[in-house]
């Protein structure tokens, strides 16, 4: 769950579910498998007055390329379905305007203004990872919505939603039996628009040796132009919370009121056994 920019008129607000998992191993060897996953992402502004939903069902396979499952490649496509909704019943126009002030039984001189039609786009991504004893590093990029889409409450033709690309790199590695670190980066475009996102995150252990896990996870990651994002999080055997924070340093920490953004995240990992001692700590 994400509130962003809480303070500064109607916060937006993002809630999020996600769910995967292997659906197939390879019958000689467990490092090849077929994975399934879906998400269901919801946004909403104004107080409820704008919603969106984009609902994702995706799989993938890995493929190890040497005997010692080190090296290995994924491929990843997948579906999403996207609509938005505005209510129009809650909103004022200009020709609503009358010398008492704003009155919404007024027509809203708007008569093209209708609802986004529902859209399905295609995802995919290609995704490279290294693992060792002690270490994991992966890379991949993706891209989304490559078919051009119309999304527009004027069936405006001209107005589409763009293709996106992302590239991401991670790295992990165990510094000590009871110190884990992380490093993260993301690159994303789209439109022209594009934005950089990289940190780190230690993971201390500080459990009793009775094969449980108890992590404490510190980070701080940059969004270059925008924000610098302090996290914690916290590992108990299965189950892993997060809470970052958004300190702007962007123009808007000088407007009259600074926003103020903040995301919890709950993940939970199924396990019949931990692979690690430490897992390597991520948001």
């Amino acid at each position: 769950m994400r509130n962003q920019w809480v303070g500064l008129g109607s916060p937006y607000r993002t809630k999020s579910i996600s769910v995967d998992g292997k659906l197939v191993e390879g019958e000689y060897n467990n490092n090849n498998y077929v994975g399934i996953g879906g998400m269901v992402l919801m946004d909403d502004a104004m107080e409820g007055i704008y919603k969106s939903t984009h609902v994702a069902l995706n799989a993938a396979y890995h493929l190890t390329l040497d005997a010692e499952a080190r090296h290995g490649i994924a491929v990843g496509l997948g579906g999403v379905y996207s609509r938005t909704n505005i209510d129009f019943s809650q909103l004022t126009f200009g020709q609503q305007l009358s010398s008492t002030g704003f009155n919404r039984a007024l027509p809203t001189g708007e008569p093209a203004l209708n609802n986004m039609q529902g859209f399905a786009s295609v995802c995919a991504g290609l995704m490279y990872t290294f693992t060792s004893e002690n270490t994991y590093t992966d890379f991949g990029v993706s891209g989304y919505r490559f078919i051009k889409t119309k999304n527009s409450v004027y069936n405006d033709s001209s107005q589409y939603e763009s293709p996106r690309y992302n590239a991401h790199f991670d790295f992990g590695t165990t510094l000590n039996e009871r110190t884990n670190l992380s490093l993260n980066a993301i690159y994303q475009t789209q439109a022209k628009v594009s934005s950089m996102t990289f940190g780190g995150t230690l993971g201390l252990y500080h459990g009793e040796e009775d094969y449980s896990l108890r992590v404490l996870n510190l980070g701080m990651y940059y969004r270059v132009g925008d924000a610098i994002i302090p996290y914690i999080g916290y590992v108990y055997n299965s189950l892993q919370l997060g809470l970052s924070y958004d300190v702007t340093v962007s123009t808007l920490k000088s407007a009259a009121v600074t926003p103020k953004t903040f995301e919890l995240s709950l993940i939970y990992r199924y396990s019949k056994t931990f692979i690690n001692k430490i897992p390597c700590p991520g948001r």
